[in-house]
């Protein structure tokens, strides 16, 4: 499904977020000659999203050639929760970190970026993701390659992969 905000052949919109558990930042310019696969999701989809991520990293296993970060909107949070939401949001990170294979660097295979204010969200019009997580592929010159929300998130993901992102060497 493509959107009215984000065009497939045009620059994506700038955005700049801190991952966390790593605190490393995530933008475009940050991530210049990185592709970024960005997952916009909820509570709901995490294991559809971790099943298209484990085949997308099986296929383009180079960090630096691609990277899966997961945005998730955390506007509706009151203030007064943000601590506790960060707490249970820092303990599906030591989950998926502990899960990891030895040798690889969690900073560079779970991202997962808090969009606090949902204006990364709103930009990338990421909507009803409760029902069908949103993807967005971005090439490292920062152009748009890809869009699609809902369905089979593994196969709609490496199709659009392909071509955009080297395979590993």
């Amino acid at each position: 499904m493509a959107t009215n905000s984000v065009q497939i052949g045009a620059p994506a919109p700038a955005f700049q977020l801190t991952a966390l558990g790593s605190k490393r930042t995530i933008s475009l310019e940050h991530c210049r000659n990185t592709a970024l696969l960005l997952v916009f999701h909820d509570q709901n989809s995490v294991a559809d999203v971790q099943a298209m991520q484990e085949a997308v990293r099986m296929r383009y296993p180079d960090a630096s050639r691609l990277l899966t970060p997961s945005v998730v909107n955390m506007s509706a949070v009151p203030v007064f929760l943000r601590s506790v939401a960060e707490q249970v949001m820092q303990s599906a990170y030591a989950k998926a970190a502990d899960a990891m294979p030895p040798g690889l660097d969690v900073a560079d295979y779970v991202v997962i970026l808090l969009d606090w204010d949902g204006a990364v969200s709103k930009r990338y019009n990421a909507r009803k993701i409760s029902n069908a997580p949103l993807l967005t592929l971005i090439d490292g010159a920062g152009i748009v390659r890809g869009v699609h929300q809902g369905g089979d998130l593994t196969t709609a993901a490496l199709t659009m992969l392909e071509g955009v992102v080297p395979l590993a060497d």
